[in-house]
């Protein structure tokens, strides 16, 4: 099978839920941000902010994995600003969605709504009520509808996780700088690594400062063209094939790491991003998870280091 990262990420929503992080929900969210702003060309960033994120977040010390998405959303505010898009992180903050009678000001009442709405722990909620109560006494208000409350909440508990700010890259450039781009990755990928590339089997993401990773895409069904296998394609065929295929990205990964000669192993990731479209046209049968992951397993048993990051899109 193959080996990921296992730890998991969880969100706590402005409602109290808890679901599981979704990075393609918030990359979704991302590329609107720089469609807002009117930056179609630049939106291939928001691949890797997600994956500096999710990156900070799996490696955070917190033991039960529980984000605000306060928390998230300051930090994706942070990081386009600090790659230098300050206008898609205006568009995204704009995008974080809020939520009337009058409620009396007391800290009790407020920590009752800030729990309930705030998607924060017990103690930060009394702590902002606390801070709100203060707020509105300065302000001699003694009743407010919930909305203005929360949204001055919001304020404080952003200003919070931004004291909190959890330990993002500091990129200020407007595009990440580019460690190594794809066409010197290329030059240095051994002879059955270059033949997978000139095929149009295999890609290999440059690699920048913002999230620097070895990020490998594999085209099955070139894979299966390179080979001259007929339809429908075996388990039997493909299999051992795919062994081989997964030494050859083994070599290439260390030809990359090798030349950058970096003090800790870089991520690896791996996508297949067309692996429905193999098992329906070459295999014959409908998309499967859990032969995507036999596949994905066979090609990735040659690499000897944790896969970070496993895609099928």
């Amino acid at each position: 099978m193959v080996q990921t990262v296992e730890k998991r990420i969880y969100i706590r929503d402005t409602d109290g839920g808890v679901a599981p992080f979704d990075p393609n929900e918030l990359q979704t969210r991302m590329i609107g941000a720089f469609l807002g702003a009117g930056l179609r060309e630049e939106s291939y960033i928001s691949e890797e902010i997600v994956l500096a994120l999710e990156y900070t977040l799996l490696t955070s010390p917190r033991p039960d994995g529980i984000f605000t998405r306060s928390e998230i959303d300051t930090s994706i505010v942070r990081l386009l600003g600090n790659t230098g898009f300050p206008e898609v992180a205006n568009t995204y903050r704009r995008t974080a969605s809020e939520q009337v009678m009058r409620l009396s000001v007391s800290p009790e009442v407020l920590e009752r709504l800030f729990v309930t709405h705030l998607g924060c722990s017990a103690e930060r909620a009394a702590h902002i009520a606390g801070i709100v109560t203060d707020n509105m006494k300065t302000l001699q208000i003694p009743a407010a509808s919930p909305h203005l409350l929360l949204e001055l909440a919001r304020h404080h508990e952003r200003d919070l996780a931004a004291q909190d700010s959890l330990p993002l890259p500091e990129v200020r450039q407007r595009s990440p700088k580019v460690t190594l781009s794809r066409d010197e990755i290329t030059a240095l990928l051994p002879p059955a690594a270059q033949q997978l590339v000139a095929a149009g089997v295999l890609r290999i993401n440059g690699i920048t400062t913002l999230f620097p990773s070895v990020r490998f895409f594999f085209f099955l069904t070139r894979f299966a063209e390179l080979h001259r296998l007929g339809n429908p394609v075996t388990e039997l065929e493909i299999m051992p094939l795919l062994y081989d295929a997964g030494n050859t990205l083994e070599t290439a990964r260390q030809a990359i790491t090798g030349a950058l000669e970096t003090p800790e192993e870089l991520p690896c990731c791996l996508a297949l991003p067309d692996i429905s479209d193999f098992q329906e046209q070459r295999i014959g049968c409908l998309p499967d998870r859990k032969l995507a992951e036999e596949l994905a397993g066979a090609l990735t048993a040659g690499l000897k280091c944790d896969l970070y990051n496993l895609s099928f899109d």
